[in-house]
C-alpha cells in the first residue's frame, strides 16, 4: 500500500512586500495571485502530425491582490498608483511544501482597486503588472 502524503499549509507563512511595506488585510477568499499573461510556448501541429514549439518571449505577468476593504495597505497602494511609481514586489513563502519565492522590480499598478461599500464590508482586488515574471522555488 502506498504511503498517503500529508501536507501542511499555513497562509501566515506567505509574506509580501512592496517597496519595502509588508502588505497586510488580505482578504478571506484570496491572498495572492501570479498568472504569466501568456504561455511559454505555443505547440503548432502540422498536417502530416509534425510538432513545432514556438518559444514566447514575452515573460510578463500579473499579481493580483484580494484585500479587505479595511486594509491599511489600500491607501498606500492607490497612492502609488496615482503617482505612477514603479514597484519592488517580493513575494515569500516560507511553507515546507511547494514553498516559491519572487522578487521583481519595475512593476506597477496598472489601476487604483476599486471602492465598493455595502452593508458588509466586501474585497477589493489590485492588479499589478509585471514586465518578467521569473518563478523560484
Amino acid at each position: 500500500m502506498p504511503k498517503i502524503e500529508v501536507a501542511s499549509y499555513d497562509p501566515k507563512k506567505v509574506n509580501l512586500v512592496i517597496n519595502g511595506k509588508a502588505i497586510t488585510g488580505f482578504g478571506t477568499d484570496g491572498v495572492i495571485t501570479v498568472t504569466r499573461n501568456e504561455d511559454i510556448v505555443t505547440p503548432t501541429v502540422g498536417v502530416k502530425g509534425d510538432v513545432t514549439y514556438n518559444e514566447n518571449a514575452n515573460e510578463s505577468g500579473n499579481i493580483a491582490l484580494t484585500l479587505m476593504g479595511t486594509s491599511s495597505s489600500l491607501p498606500y497602494l492607490r497612492n502609488l498608483c496615482l503617482k505612477r511609481t514603479p514597484l519592488s514586489v517580493t513575494i515569500a513563502d516560507a511553507n515546507e511544501v511547494g514553498a516559491v519565492q519572487f522578487s521583481e522590480d519595475e512593476c506597477r499598478i496598472l489601476k487604483p482597486p476599486d471602492i465598493t461599500r455595502a452593508k458588509e464590508i466586501g474585497t477589493e482586488t489590485v492588479n499589478i503588472f509585471v514586465p518578467s515574471l521569473t518563478y523560484r522555488t
